[in-house]
């Protein structure tokens, strides 16, 4: 599949401010699923940025304004490859495969994405009762995941504007609801507890005429877990489906805080945000049998 996505970032000042300092995340990941064939940028006040890459390899840019302004407005358009046969629906998952996951080498490779982070910690107590008769019933690593995947989908009420940017897992699972950023973090949470890495991912979704989809009216989140010999295998909570070429990755991390797709600091008062993105399919692969 071939995508385009623009992403309108806009913020508005009640009074002009200055000083702004600002970074962004929003330039989509190159690898072996996915090509970035194209990403330009439109920043008002017209100013330079400066590109950087983070610890995670998430393509960062920064840049700054001083002068007084009363609009902040970033545009990015990107153009996107990816690659359907990339993707699998189900692994086979062996006695070696089982053996190298809970192995102390592979446990010391990914230790980053095994830890528990401020919007990802939930007591032991929560996840040993959340996730036992799951675990108990998957007949591999793999089908747990599955599993988590269909429970938070089956247990969370999707409401944007019910929580924050800075709501935990443990607040969300407490009111059993939110949207695509407090399923990815209970997700987490509960995929460390049983020893299986994973990640945070931000990007775009494609959801074409499945009018059944949620989150694509802004970025969007998902998990990707490690697994011996397949990679990183992603999982969306929020559709209860895995992430496959419908799915634009954008930056990679232990929780939102590692890529948050714009933040900053400024000198002024109180400011409004508005985000638009669309998605639209510039060219559709055909998968030959």
């Amino acid at each position: 599949m071939k995508y385009r996505v623009t992403q309108h970032t806009h913020y508005t000042y009640e009074q002009p401010v200055s000083q702004s300092i600002n970074q962004f995340r929003l330039k989509p990941i190159d690898d072996l699923k996915q090509e970035c064939i194209s990403f330009k940028k439109e920043i008002t006040p017209d100013v330079p940025s400066y590109v950087h890459y983070d610890y995670w390899g998430n393509h960062v840019e920064t840049f700054y304004a001083w002068e007084d302004h009363d609009e902040l407005l970033l545009v990015t358009t990107s153009e996107v490859m990816i690659d359907p046969y990339a993707f699998k629906e189900a692994y086979t998952f062996s006695s070696q495969m089982n053996d190298a996951l809970f192995s102390q080498g592979f446990r010391q490779q990914y230790a980053e994405f095994l830890m528990s982070t401020n919007y990802t910690t939930l007591p032991a107590e929560i996840c040993e009762e959340v996730t036992a008769p799951l675990w108990r019933d998957a007949v591999n690593p793999f089908e747990y995941v599955k599993m988590v995947n269909k429970y938070i989908y089956d247990t969370f009420t999707y409401e944007p504007g019910r929580t924050t940017v800075n709501t935990t897992a443990a607040e969300a699972l407490e009111e059993k609801v939110g949207v695509c950023q407090d399923y990815t973090h209970l997700m987490l949470a509960l995929c460390r507890y049983r020893g299986i890495p994973a990640r945070y991912v931000s990007g775009y979704l494609y959801i074409g005429e499945n009018s059944a989809m949620r989150g694509d009216a802004a970025t969007h989140a998902w998990v990707e877990v490690k697994l011996p010999t397949a990679g990183w295998v992603g999982f969306d909570p929020t559709n209860n489906v895995l992430a496959k070429d419908q799915h634009i990755r954008v930056a990679v991390g232990r929780d939102y805080s590692d890529i948050v797709p714009l933040k900053g600091v400024y000198h002024g008062g109180i400011q409004k945000l508005e985000v638009k993105v669309s998605v639209h399919a510039m060219e559709e692969n055909v998968l030959v049998e």
